[in-house]
């Protein structure tokens, strides 16, 4: 019985297009539209929100106190937000902790460690 021996170049040349392909027909349409959903979010948020004021009123109210008030500042901001604008920050963040789940995912798959792990 004859062995099939397969150079590492061509090896690491095969299975870094599988991968490719892998993440072209699997992540790629996932990441798309996650951005897009994030990107929709953002910008509905930006048409009701002064983020610029929110940050000023943010630094001058909270940092003559205490840095750690900040917290309470944003958590307050939000619950006076409203209803429409609230969803869209809930959504934004979902979609952004998709996004970073995918993106580790990614990093993890194509990472040269992937084979020791």
């Amino acid at each position: 019985m004859e062995t099939l021996f397969i150079s590492p170049y061509v090896k690491q040349t095969v299975m870094r297009r599988i991968k490719m392909i892998w993440f072209i027909r699997r992540v790629l349409p996932l990441l798309l539209l996650e951005t897009t959903a994030v990107w929709f979010a953002v910008q509905n948020i930006a048409e009701h929100v002064f983020v610029n004021n929110v940050l000023q009123n943010a630094v001058v109210h909270t940092f003559s106190r205490s840095p750690v008030m900040i917290i309470e500042f944003f958590f307050r901001a939000f619950l006076n937000t409203e209803t429409l604008v609230q969803l869209f920050i809930l959504a934004s963040l979902v979609v952004g902790t998709f996004i970073a789940r995918d993106a580790l995912r990614t990093i993890r798959n194509f990472s040269p460690l992937s084979r020791v792990i």
